[in-house]
This record gives C-alpha cells, sequence and structure tokens, in this order.
C-alpha cells in the first residue's frame, strides 16, 4: 500500500532543525555577552573604552563629547551664585527665636550658632519639626555658592551613656551630621560639606548651672568666604 503524503510525521520532519539554529543564535548572544562582561573586569579602562568605541562607533565619543559639554557647563564657576550674605541667612532663619541664633560675620567666614535646645530633642539627634522647615531653607539659601561648609556639634558636661550615644562624643556629631544631610538634601554640595563632634569642649559658659549647660548644647555653622576648598579653608 502507497504511504500517504503530507503526514504529520513528515511535516515534523521537515521542520526539526529549527530549534537548532535558534539555539546557535542564542549561544552566540550569551558568548558576546559573556566576553563583553569578562573584559569590562580585566581590561585597562583606556584599553576598554578604545573597545567600546570600536564597537559603538563614533556615536560613543560624541555623546561622550557633548555629556561633557553639559556637564562642564553646569559645573562653570561663573554659574555659583555670589557668596551668602549676613541678610539671607538672617532672612531664611526670620522664624526662629532670636535667642536661639546668633550670626557673626567676619573677612573670612559667616558664623552661625544654633542652640540645641531649641533644634533638637534632649539627648537625641532628631531634629524638631517645628524646626525643620528653617534648616531646610537655610540649607536651600546655602546651596549653589560653591562655599565650604563646617558644621561642629558641641554639648554640655553632663555624661550620656544609651545604645546609639555611648557618649557625649557619638550625640556631637550626630547632631552635626543631621544638620548637614539636611543641607545636602536642599542642594549643599557634600564635597563641600566638614562634620565635627566636640563633645564638651571648648564650652562658652559654665557647667554648674542650667543656664550654662544650655549654652554650650549648640551646633556651629561655618561658611567659608575666602574661596578655599573645604578642609583648608579659614575657620
Amino acid at each position: 500500500m502507497a504511504r500517504r503524503r503530507g503526514s504529520g510525521h513528515d511535516e515534523g520532519g521537515a521542520h526539526g532543525g529549527s530549534w537548532k539554529i535558534a539555539l546557535a543564535d542564542l549561544m552566540t548572544v550569551l558568548m558576546v555577552f559573556f566576553l563583553v562582561m569578562w573584559l569590562i573586569s580585566v581590561v585597562d579602562p583606556a584599553d576598554r573604552d578604545t573597545f567600546v568605541e570600536s564597537l559603538m562607533g563614533e556615536k560613543t565619543s560624541m555623546l561622550d563629547q557633548q555629556t561633557a559639554s553639559i556637564l562642564g557647563s553646569e559645573l562653570n564657576p561663573l554659574d555659583l551664585k555670589p557668596p551668602v550674605s549676613t541678610e539671607e541667612i538672617q532672612q531664611a532663619m526670620a522664624r526662629v527665636d532670636p535667642k536661639d541664633i546668633d550670626i557673626e560675620d567676619t573677612p573670612n567666614y559667616t558664623k552661625i550658632t544654633l542652640r540645641s535646645d531649641s533644634f533638637f530633642e534632649s539627648g537625641r539627634a532628631t531634629i524638631n519639626d517645628r524646626t525643620r522647615l528653617q534648616l531646610e531653607l537655610l540649607g536651600e539659601t546655602l546651596a549653589g555658592r560653591g562655599q565650604a561648609i563646617r558644621i561642629t556639634g558641641f554639648t554640655d558636661s553632663v555624661p550620656i551613656n544609651t545604645l546609639q550615644f555611648p557618649s557625649n562624643w557619638e550625640l556631637s556629631a550626630s547632631r552635626a551630621a543631621t544638620v548637614g544631610r539636611t543641607f545636602i538634601y536642599m542642594g549643599v554640595d557634600k564635597d563641600l560639606v566638614t562634620i565635627e563632634g566636640r563633645a564638651d569642649n571648648e564650652a562658652v559658659a559654665p557647667n554648674d548651672n542650667a543656664y550654662g549647660r544650655s549654652l554650650n548644647r549648640r551646633v556651629i555653622i561655618m561658611v567659608d568666604k575666602t574661596g578655599r576648598p573645604a578642609g583648608v579653608s579659614n575657620f
């Protein structure tokens, strides 16, 4: 008896090799992928750039040049705002009780002293909700200036010993860091910010009474006016 033409078995045999082509394509793609990953991990940056440019063509170089041009224009010192003035700082902190802040202006720096009792909860480095807005406004005012900022926290001499703050060193540094993070969040360049904790050193009043201790609990913000980078300022 003659075999019927067009049976399902014959159709499967005619197309049974197509999966081999798809598998070969997949293996080729995977090989190229792992080759590129290996080159990225072992090849020197300069050689890697040459390799990438050879794959991507001149478009990569053109895009890199355009990106550098854009970033360069954004970081152009001519685009920075002028040094912050005392009047701008006072305006940003206008809602703060005058007894809780002191602003001192000198030829080399602007010194802003914040009384910790007004800005932080007792024994903590958390900003009070009612003063968070003022610190954010101050950070926004200081952003885009290109001025180095050093933030130093101070405490009174009463010891603290908690899981979070084993001593006044940690508490003072954490309070300074809280102010610094707020400024950075509002746009201040993090490379311009320096944080310090001084504990109960450099007391400005006796620690033998409540009022004196309250004066010693403070955060001082020094804004450099000399144009020197952070860490090399005239503080």
